[in-house]
């Protein structure tokens, strides 16, 4: 009895992509109403081998239970749909006025992002929090950018010109802090991930297109633009961007499906950076943006790894349609 009954909770866990907290919380009462439900069976004359048996069964599949837990627990309330749209209105605001020119007002983003962020996490990071993490995340990876930047310019003057251009000290603090700001990115992102693949994606979600923002800015010069107009355009669109991904955010909040979920951000991603690329005039070209559109894919995608085994197999049941209603795991038949 006991082993059939860890063998069926231990598979549910491993599908319900939910906070530690809601999950364990979820396996208690489910526990309890097993071992009730198979007492009962057990005093209509059962044994207790078929008693859990068809205890289990009553339940139906653990991937569809799964599925039904998760939508019900991940479905965001307007309150808290609200508080994960916030911050994309926000960055919307920026740009529409032009703030993001203020330093001031880049570092109060910031701080309110990563403050935020820290109350989200000491309450136990519930789920509107995902997206302030993903913007607390811009400082450390625009650092960690520009000090790549600097390693890679140095080996460039190396080999046309012979030379460093900045001192040895400044390039071994470059490498020493590139592979700390990685180490501490990784760790992050892999604790976020765990519980929920997807939701760390979510927090993702406008990396790419800052990533695309500010390369093809500062690569055109435009911070030296004259040309106030075109630079009022490309601030309108990066306005318009944010407001899409602010309305992408509050319809992920509100449906549960997860299947429906990796959809939208799989559908969004590659549609903003067309809209980033199409804003600019086409950019550096078809070839560019494809280059671009894959990376933001490989971006996106890329909490996924923190749980491969397990998101294989449940890519596997969404493509090859895996029986959702057959039986009970091995340990459990």
């Amino acid at each position: 009895m006991a082993s059939q009954l860890r063998g069926y909770l231990k598979t549910l866990e491993k599908r319900l992509h939910l906070d530690p907290g809601e999950r364990d919380e979820i396996l208690v009462e489910l526990e309890t109403h097993i071992e009730d439900r198979t007492q009962d069976l057990i005093d209509e004359g059962k044994s207790s081998d078929e008693a859990v048996q068809d205890a289990l069964s009553g339940l139906g599949s653990y991937r569809a239970l799964a599925d039904q837990f998760y939508e019900v627990h991940s479905r965001g309330s307007w309150h808290h749909t609200a508080l994960a749209v916030l911050p994309h209105i926000l960055l919307a605001f920026t740009y529409a006025f032009h703030l993001w020119k203020n330093p001031v007002w880049v570092g109060a983003m910031l701080t309110i992002a990563i403050g935020t962020s820290v109350v989200g996490w000491r309450k136990g990071r519930p789920r509107w929090t995902y997206p302030w993490l993903g913007y607390s995340l811009v400082a450390p990876i625009v650092s960690w950018g520009l000090a790549m930047s600097a390693v890679g310019y140095g080996a460039w003057v190396v080999l046309t010109q012979g030379t460093l251009p900045l001192s040895i000290p400044i390039y071994i603090a470059s490498f020493v802090y590139i592979g700390f700001s990685l180490w501490i990115v990784i760790r992050f992102v892999s604790r976020v991930a765990r519980p929920d693949w997807v939701m760390a994606s979510l927090a993702v979600l406008p990396m790419p297109f800052l990533a695309y923002w500010f390369f093809f800015f500062y690569n055109w010069g435009f911070a030296e633009s004259e040309n106030v107009r075109q630079l009022r355009e490309v601030d309108s669109s990066a306005a318009i961007v944010f407001m899409i991904i602010a309305v992408a955010t509050a319809v992920f909040y509100r449906i549960g499906k997860r299947l429906i979920r990796v959809a939208l951000l799989l559908i969004t991603t590659p549609s903003l950076i067309i809209l980033a690329w199409m804003s600019v005039q086409g950019g550096r070209g078809y070839m560019g943006v494809f280059v671009f559109v894959v990376m933001s894919m490989a971006v996106l995608l890329s909490p996924a790894l923190f749980d491969l085994k397990d998101n294989r197999e449940e890519l596997a049941e969404y493509v090859f349609g895996a029986d959702q209603t057959s039986g009970l795991p091995e340990s459990a038949e």
